[in-house]
C-alpha cells in the first residue's frame, strides 16, 4: 500500500473538485455503494462480514470496459493525467474508472469488498477534505489501517485488499475516484 499526498498540482485538484461538485455534473444514485442491493456484487467472502452495512450513495461512471464495451463519460479525458500522474507502470489496462459521493448517513463503514474479482490494483484519489476513513482489512478480516480522506491525495494497493468506504460525520460529503487497473 502506497500513499501519495498531493500528487497533483493544486489547481489541477481545485478543477477537480469544482467539477464533481457542480450542478452539471452527472451523479447517479445507488440503494448500496458496495452493490450489495439484489446481489450485484457476487463476491463471495462477503457472508464473512455480516455485521457491515451499506449506505447509500452516488456514482459517476467515468470509464468502464465491461466485456469490450466502452461506457465513457464526457469528463473521462479531464481525469485521465490524473491516472498518469500515479501509475508506474509504462504497460497498463484501465479497466474502471468510477467517482464517489457519500453523505452524512450515520453508516460507519460500508460492507468491505473488492472491486473486482480477476487481479486488478487500485488508486483512490480523494477529491475533497472529508472524514470517512477508508478502512483496509487484513486476511483474518480484521481492521488493519484507516486512511483518512486528504485533498489531492492517493492511495494505491493490491485490489485484493478488502477495503471499505466510510460516510462523513463532520463534512458535508465526501468525493472520491477509484481507479480499476491492470
Amino acid at each position: 500500500m502506497k500513499v501519495i499526498n498531493n500528487v497533483i498540482p493544486k489547481k489541477y485538484q481545485d478543477q477537480i473538485e469544482n467539477m464533481m461538485s457542480s450542478i452539471d455534473f452527472d451523479w447517479h444514485y445507488l440503494e448500496d455503494v458496495t452493490y450489495a442491493v439484489n446481489g450485484e456484487n457476487n463476491d463471495p467472502k462477503r457472508v464473512e462480514f455480516p455485521d457491515a452495512k451499506g449506505s447509500q450513495g452516488f456514482a459517476h461512471m467515468f470509464y468502464h470496459k465491461p466485456d469490450g464495451v466502452d461506457i465513457v463519460s464526457k469528463h473521462h479525458l479531464f481525469i485521465l493525467p490524473l491516472l498518469l500522474s500515479f501509475v508506474e507502470e509504462d504497460n497498463f489496462e484501465l479497466i474502471r474508472i468510477k467517482g464517489g459521493l457519500l453523505l452524512p448517513t450515520g453508516v460507519g463503514y460500508n460492507m468491505p469488498h473488492i472491486d473486482l474479482v480477476a487481479p486488478h490494483k487500485v488508486g483512490l484519489y480523494y477529491v475533497n477534505e472529508s472524514d470517512g476513513d477508508t478502512v483496509f482489512f487484513n486476511k483474518d478480516n480484521q481492521v488493519e489501517k484507516r486512511i483518512q480522506p486528504e485533498k489531492g491525495s492517493v492511495v494505491i494497493f493490491d485490489g485484493a485488499t478488502y477495503h471499505a468506504s466510510s460516510c462523513p460525520l463532520y463534512h458535508n460529503k465526501r468525493m472520491v475516484i477509484n481507479f480499476n487497473y491492470v
